[in-house]
């Protein structure tokens, strides 16, 4: 029966099953940029990815975040941070998400943190010897640091003819 099936209709459902799987393995996962940059090129190369700066708004995320930042085995230095894509860049000590507008509900800010003066933009850092310890900072926008992206989930995926 399958042969039948003129070659363009086989070709068409291999590219929606191809779309499906690569969807289903892109839903809930994490890429962390291969160098370093400042917030605003950090969000950039993320859309470019079709993707956002991570948004961690439950201990759920943050601790999803964390595993992949240790994954890439990058803080052994003892020194680590990637943006997340929060900032008050528009009213200084009101931090929202970027991509949604959300305020922050949920934090994971390292003691005395924020901080404020021209920190704007969110941190998860690694850096023991200053006490962070997979907690958040605000730091200057323009610090190089690693981008941690999220997908975006179903959002871009086909679902259906």
């Amino acid at each position: 029966m399958f042969a039948v099936i003129s070659n363009s209709m086989k070709t068409a459902v291999l590219i929606v099953i191809i779309c499906q799987l690569c969807c289903i393995h892109a839903q809930s996962k994490y890429h962390i940029a291969p160098y370093e940059s400042n917030w605003f090129e950090a969000s950039e190369y993320c859309h470019r990815l079709g993707m956002r700066l991570a948004i961690a708004d439950s201990e759920e995320k943050h601790n999803a975040i964390v595993a992949e930042a240790k994954a890439a085995e990058l803080h052994a230095s003892g020194f680590f941070g990637v943006w997340l894509g929060a900032t008050d860049l528009a009213r200084s000590r009101n931090f929202i998400w970027h991509n949604t507008g959300a305020r922050l509900r949920y934090s994971k800010w390292d003691e005395g943190e924020p901080s404020g003066g021209d920190e704007h933009c969110v941190v998860l850092y690694y850096w023991p010897t200053q006490g962070f310890n997979w907690t958040w900072n605000d730091a200057p926008c323009s610090t190089e640091l690693y981008a941690i992206c999220e997908n975006l989930g179903k959002e871009g995926c086909v679902q259906e003819f």
